[in-house]
């Protein structure tokens, strides 16, 4: 592979597993050097030994998004290693399954401090030392367009991450800085398995869903190239645009799904 990103740094949050793990390699390949962050050090020195196989620099970062004072040092600790960062990808996130009337307030409040906060602890450590050219990629989901039953607070998180990303992008456009969203649907990780759970809900069906390295490769395409909204597959497109022109009929069509 051309490698596109070369002489780029970026940082991939989340990348112990899943979506934020496949991205990491993907932008290593592509040329970047690049900082792993989560809470889990051993799956990061897993990862960083596979990603410096291609050839990558690679830099692991014990990290907890949802504390401010975290995510300083972890930009520090890649601003002193790498000298710059032009690529922040925002990816560590956490689910949330349970009725809207059975949520308990302190599991929708630690979700929102994860999936919202830290994005937005992580952009505003980054963002003084991004130049023109900068991309910031907020991995959001198709649920942050269209909320569906039994995972209303999770998706409240990704609604409000879709905000802030929107008020950013005009905020910081004429700095040369590009603000991307990426709208990925069902993906094959252990991601759901991890989620907090209000009670024991049924898990119901879901679509088979793609790879995360498929997803992987959307995010970093938009590393390259700083596009507005990201959709992983066609059917992700459809869907939204479907929900957002009918969504009296995707109310009753959502119905079964709730009656589990």
């Amino acid at each position: 592979m051309e490698p596109t990103l070369e002489g780029k740094v970026a940082l991939v949050t989340g990348a112990s597993s899943g979506i934020g793990e496949a991205a990491a390699l993907e932008l290593a390949r592509r040329g970047a050097s690049v900082a792993v962050a989560a809470r889990s050090v051993e799956k990061l020195e897993a990862l960083a030994g596979r990603a410096s196989a291609s050839g990558g620099r690679v830099l692991v970062v014990e990290a907890d998004v949802a504390d401010r004072d975290s995510v300083g040092a972890m930009v520090g600790r890649v601003l002193a290693e790498f000298g710059g960062l032009d690529v922040l990808v925002n990816n560590a996130g956490l689910g949330l399954s349970g009725r809207v009337s059975e949520l308990r307030a302190e599991d929708l409040r630690y979700v929102f401090e994860v999936n919202t906060v830290g994005p937005l602890n992580c952009l505003q450590a980054a963002l003084p030392h991004m130049g023109r050219g900068g991309r910031i990629v907020n991995v959001s989901s198709v649920v942050g367009k269209r909320a569906i039953p039994k995972v209303g607070g999770y998706c409240s998180t990704k609604f409000a991450l879709n905000a802030l990303s929107d008020a950013l992008r005009v905020e910081v456009a004429e700095r040369g800085v590009s603000v991307t969203s990426v709208y990925p649907g069902t993906t094959r990780t252990a991601f759901r398995d991890n989620s907090r759970r209000t009670r024991d809900e049924k898990r119901g069906w879901r679509p088979k869903g793609v790879t995360p390295e498929r997803v992987a490769k959307k995010i970093a395409d938009a590393a390259e190239k700083g596009p507005r909204d990201v959709y992983v597959t066609l059917s992700d497109r459809l869907f939204v645009a479907g929900v957002t022109l009918f969504p009296g009929l995707t109310d009753l069509l959502l119905r079964s799904w709730a009656k589990d």
